[in-house]
This record gives C-alpha cells, sequence and structure tokens, in this order.
C-alpha cells in the first residue's frame, strides 16, 4: 500500500489590507499596490499575503517558505512554518502577515514554496505616480 503525500493546487493568492482571520474568504480589500513612493520617505506597510490551497492529495505535513523579490534584486526568503493537511479536498487557509519596506519603485514579488516546490508568486507593484482614486458612482 502506497501512502499518498499532499499535493498543493492553488485556489487564490492575493495581498489583502486589513484582513481578518474570522472571515478567511472575504478578500474585499483585495490591494495590488501602493502609489506617492518617495526615495525621502520610503513606505513601510503592513501587509497580508492570502493563500487558499486546495489539498488534491492524502494527510500529512507541508512546509511553507515566504519570500520577498525586490525590483533588481535576487529572492530573499523572510521564513518558513509547517501546516498539517489531514484530508483530500481540505482547502487550507493562510494569511501570511508580514512588514516591509519599499525602498524603491517598481514590481516586488512575493513567493511562497511548499515542500521545496514554488507554488505562488504574487506582484505588489510601488510607483511614484499618485495612488488612483476610487470612483464615485454616477447619480
Amino acid at each position: 500500500m502506497t501512502l499518498e503525500l499532499p499535493r498543493l493546487t492553488v485556489a487564490f493568492a492575493m495581498f489583502c489590507e486589513d484582513y481578518n482571520p474570522e472571515r478567511p474568504t472575504d478578500l474585499s480589500h483585495m490591494t495590488t499596490g501602493i502609489g506617492g513612493w518617495t526615495a525621502d520617505a520610503p513606505p513601510t506597510v503592513n501587509l497580508t499575503l492570502a493563500l487558499g490551497l486546495w489539498n488534491a492529495g492524502g494527510s500529512g505535513n507541508v512546509t511553507c517558505r515566504l519570500g520577498i523579490q525586490r525590483p533588481g534584486e535576487e529572492l530573499v526568503y523572510l521564513g518558513q512554518g509547517d501546516a498539517m493537511v489531514n484530508d483530500p479536498g481540505e482547502m487550507v487557509l493562510l494569511p501570511l502577515k508580514f512588514t516591509l519596506t519599499f525602498e524603491k519603485a517598481g514590481t516586488y514579488w512575493a513567493v511562497c514554496e511548499f515542500d521545496g516546490v514554488k507554488l505562488v508568486e504574487v506582484p505588489f507593484t510601488v510607483s511614484a505616480d499618485p495612488a488612483p482614486a476610487f470612483r464615485q458612482p454616477h447619480g
């Protein structure tokens, strides 16, 4: 009898502001970046990378590593952790919270590796242009 190990597939991966772990699938505060960057005051931002992963395999432990690739630099891993996956078809929700200072404008990439396999790459764009304004509803 062969034991099948967990095999994760990505259901969703995005950055969220004000992520609430009591409502893990509420992704209404999704963000893709910030505007108004200046070299005089590089912003430091609290981010949550919300991941939803389906287990398409068996039960077992998986190791996750979170890394950041800054514009023009190599990937640097910030940390790692383990999660237990119990059942085939189970959805694993991982809110990965971290704080990052954006030293330059450009596209930053969050990278998640599970058991040595890179599964998630999510961009976060930092621009010197003003942040776009929300559209006002037409009355």
